[in-house]
């Protein structure tokens, strides 16, 4: 990871000042995969002029967990789901949007959980490097910034919100923008998931997108956050499109009011690298 040395200024990013943003919270249908990729094309078709259109993870081809019998998403993979990946890619490209999609990925037997930027330039993808404990992906050996039009932007997957070093990591190096795309179940409080996503917001002086799936088993509470961690737009618990502008000077502007990064004492954070056993009460 090439950090910036120690007390350096994070520099300015040169950007698009405002942009469009769109979230899609909608589930998947595991019933018709090909009526389901329509549905996903036709959002796009409809949203293509705005900047950014986030789905939530593993939005293309659903997750292994809600397939029954267990594993019968990992053979449909080997057969038939690479070439759904590729087609919307093509689709995408030729639109002239930009999108973030969740999706699985396989590599020989190992399956990976991926969130996917796509836009007319091409593909790049990030694999999710905290896989929860309930979960079968192979994580990933990287935290990723995206070069995108309007400037660096970082993305993680779900459970890697709990980890506010994966935040930080991604704000040093460049990201003014974060995407979070997640599957949360309603059985994790809402509040608690938007309080980490505020807290990485105000604590790395980024916009945050937030993108949940609803209904069914998941809590949806799809939203955006500006740089000092106020909720600008928000959806409820059921499917729904919400979109807004966002002015990414507000970065810059709030990171010169409150000059946090230049004053980062990395020398201090050592003990966070070292692997450490839960501490428990006796």
């Amino acid at each position: 990871m090439n950090m910036p040395p120690i007390n350096a200024e994070i520099p300015m990013t040169k950007t698009k000042n405002k942009i469009r943003v769109c979230i899609a919270q909608i589930n998947y249908d595991s019933l018709n995969i090909h009526k389901h990729v329509d549905r996903i094309k036709s959002i796009i078709t409809k949203y293509k002029k705005h900047d950014l259109i986030v789905f939530p993870e593993l939005l293309l081809h659903g997750h292994p967990s809600f397939e029954k019998p267990e594993g019968f998403l990992y053979r449909k993979m080997k057969v038939m789901y690479n070439a759904v990946s590729k087609d919307l890619y093509q689709f995408v490209k030729d639109s002239n949007a930009g999108v973030i999609i969740g999706e699985l990925k396989r590599w020989g037997e190992k399956y990976y959980n991926v969130a996917t930027y796509i836009n007319k330039d091409g593909t790049q993808s990030y694999v999710k490097t905290h896989v929860h404990w309930t979960e079968n992906f192979v994580p990933g050996k990287e935290l990723k910034v995206f070069d995108s039009p309007f400037g660096k932007m970082g993305v993680n997957i779900c459970f890697d919100a709990a980890f506010s070093e994966t935040w930080r990591v991604l704000s040093l190096k460049g990201a003014l923008l974060m995407v979070n795309i997640s599957a949360v179940p309603k059985a994790f409080p809402v509040e608690y998931m938007w309080r980490r996503l505020a807290g990485a917001a105000i604590n790395n002086q980024v916009f945050v997108i937030y993108a949940n799936r609803p209904r069914h088993s998941f809590s949806g509470h799809s939203a955006i956050f500006n740089p000092k961690g106020d909720v600008l737009v928000s959806a409820g618990s059921e499917e729904a499109i919400i979109e807004t502008e966002i002015d990414l000077n507000e970065v810059n502007q709030w990171r010169v009011e409150e000059a946090i990064l230049p004053h980062r004492r990395p020398l201090l954070y050592r003990e966070i690298v070292n692997r450490h056993k839960p501490v428990s009460i006796k």
